[in-house]
């Protein structure tokens, strides 16, 4: 089957995948957004799909996993939201002294230092940390591009962390 059959089930199946997503997610305007990206996926498969029996079972297939895939990264989007909420949260607890220009400033100044820290990373960890911290890749996608395995992504991340650490949670 060429993509351009895949295609055309797509079209002809839109609503059918849209309420199979709706009705497993609970969100409609998610579930179209899912197959917005099922659509950009299988367009974007250079090789011609062989030997599918079933094209809506194989469609379904691909908007579940791209579903999961979008709610996994919206999870840690948010779960990373909540932490730099607490830490904001957190800073204007213990600086309850400060006025509001005083506040901003010091959060430049942290920033800096963050920033700092981050270019001071060996070139490997930096990557690594940038890619999975600020672009939220997933560490499999990073091994893929920067052409590492997997474990080696873990390692290196783990040691830009526990680096970066002291900076995050310091205490003046």
């Amino acid at each position: 089957m060429t993509n351009r059959l895949l295609l055309d089930v797509l079209v002809q199946k839109n609503d059918e995948l849209v309420d199979y997503i709706s009705y497993r997610f609970g969100d409609r305007q998610f579930a179209q957004d899912i197959v917005q990206e099922t659509c950009i996926r299988v367009l974007q498969t250079a090789n011609p799909l062989q030997q599918i029996h079933s094209p809506i079972a194989f469609l379904k297939t691909i908007c579940l996993r791209a579903a999961i895939d979008a709610y996994r990264k919206e999870k840690h989007i948010n779960d990373w939201v909540d932490i730099c909420d607490d830490w904001s949260t957190f800073s204007l607890e213990s600086n309850k002294g400060l006025t509001q220009p005083e506040l901003l400033v010091a959060k430049q100044q942290r920033t800096q230092l963050l920033l700092d820290a981050i270019q001071q990373l060996p070139l490997c960890y930096r990557d690594v940390f940038i890619l999975t911290q600020l672009y939220h890749y997933p560490q499999h996608e990073v091994a893929e591009q920067l052409n590492i395995s997997r474990g080696m992504v873990a390692r290196h991340l783990a040691k830009a962390l526990k680096i970066i650490q002291p900076i995050i949670v310091h205490e003046e």
